[in-house]
């Protein structure tokens, strides 16, 4: 025989109104640098550097993938007032090509069914 379990709501269930988080990211962070006697910043590019080091690649795009997300979300401004219509990178791409790609010859097509 199975019983039939029914969830049911409690009254003392989850966080009490007005209660607030007792940890943040700095909290963290400061905890970390307190214990490891370094602050976080310089942990992440020493296990960077261990990751190259041991040719260890799946830490190392690990780190890669994380640093460059951060790099990224750090460079991309974000208009909040605009509701997002006025985008832009912060960089520019030149308008004319590179000397060197101007003075090779123009390749030909080749005709692959003679």
């Amino acid at each position: 025989m199975t019983a039939k379990v029914t969830a049911t709501k409690t009254k003392r269930a989850g966080r009490p109104k007005g209660s607030t988080n007792k940890i943040n990211g700095e909290k963290i962070l400061l905890a970390v640098a307190q214990q490891c006697g370094k602050p976080f910043e310089q942990l992440i590019a020493e296990g960077y550097h261990a990751a190259i080091i041991a040719c260890d690649m799946n830490a190392r795009i690990a780190y890669e993938k994380m640093l460059l997300a951060k790099v990224v979300a750090d460079k991309h401004e974000i208009d909040h007032t605009t509701l997002g219509q006025s985008l832009h990178n912060q960089f520019v791409f030149p308008q004319r090509e590179l000397p060197e790609w101007e003075s090779l010859p123009k390749l030909t097509k080749l005709d692959a069914t003679k």
